[in-house]
């Protein structure tokens, strides 16, 4: 179960790896993926800017595997559904698209750091952004710490209300799985 877990986990990134490598000019892979392309019956987005592209990406990445991660225990408590010995190993490939999110995020704006700083005094969802991933990369590391997840997990919606102006359907539907595993965890204690 680790490895089935730790390949669908790697999917997002090795998606993401083939989106930002095809059209460097690497004549064989351009090859495969129009072949893939043809077979499967899909074509690969073109945007302009692909690190912004593969931030969002990332972001979503680690949204979603978040939400699985925090609902571990309720899956367990509700539902006798028992993946509590995997919620580290969950919780940290959400981590690890949380940062790659970031990392993109400052790369596609070209690591000018003055730039940046402007931004994330300006707007608030990034500054709450970073916050929720410090909370949440060093809250588990310390075992009287824990609950401070609470509060990571509460900046995680904050960033996605802040973030996303007109909120569509996947992004409500996250709030709503993240607000109601919150409070499913919250009236168990």
């Amino acid at each position: 179960m680790k490895y089935l877990i730790t390949l669908l986990a790697l999917i997002p990134v090795i998606s993401m790896a083939v989106f930002f490598i095809d059209g460097l000019g690497i004549v064989w892979f351009d090859q495969l993926v129009v072949w893939v392309e043809n077979i499967f019956g899909f074509t690969l987005p073109s945007v302009e800017n692909k690190l912004y592209y593969l931030c969002k990406v990332s972001g979503v990445s680690a949204l979603w595997i978040l939400i699985i991660a925090f609902w571990v225990n309720p899956l367990h408590t509700y539902a006798r559904f028992d993946l509590r010995e995997f919620k580290k190993l969950i919780g940290g490939f959400a981590i690890f698209y949380g940062i790659l999110h970031l990392v993109l995020f400052i790369a596609a704006h070209q690591f000018a750091v003055g730039h940046l700083g402007k931004l994330f005094f300006s707007h608030l969802f990034l500054s709450v952004g970073v916050g929720a991933l410090l909370i949440l990369s060093i809250a588990p590391q310390v075992k009287s710490w824990y609950k401070f997840l609470y509060i990571g997990i509460v900046l995680v919606i904050i960033h996605l209300l802040l973030g996303y102006r007109p909120l569509e359907t996947p992004h409500i539907a996250a709030i709503s799985l993240l607000s109601l595993g919150l409070a499913l965890r919250l009236i168990k204690r």
